[in-house]
């Protein structure tokens, strides 16, 4: 997919890159990817989303890649070459015993009175 448009959503970057649109929302916000607010969402310029791609090494989904540099297959990883993770240890506390009142005090109702008894 070849990309012709200055300016890209992030649901357009993220399909690219093969994130979710979120985690580019999340880089906008926290300023490392530059983007500009019109009324649709966020915009962000091709040449931003180069730099921010060169900075953070990062390779479009593979997708979009040549078929010839794509490996068909995946990783091999055997769970038993993995160590045993502990066992967790139970946690037990103590926690104070405090008295709570079966019937706590009213506050009076309605406006409070200058005077309440004659004097």
């Amino acid at each position: 997919m070849a990309i012709q448009r200055e300016y890209l959503s992030p649901n357009e970057i993220g399909e690219y890159l093969g994130v979710s649109p979120f985690t580019i929302r999340r880089y906008i916000k926290l300023g490392e990817l530059k983007a500009v607010k019109l009324l649709g969402g966020f915009r962000v310029h091709r040449n931003e989303l180069q730099a921010f791609l060169k900075a953070h090494e990062v390779n479009p989904a593979e997708e979009q890649l040549d078929p010839e540099e794509v490996s068909e297959e995946p990783p091999v990883v055997r769970a038993s070459a993995l160590p045993a993770p502990p066992p967790a240890p139970i946690p037990t506390t103590t926690v104070p015993a405090i008295q709570i009142p079966q019937n706590p005090p009213r506050r009076p109702r309605g406006r409070p009175r200058k005077n309440p008894l004659p004097v």
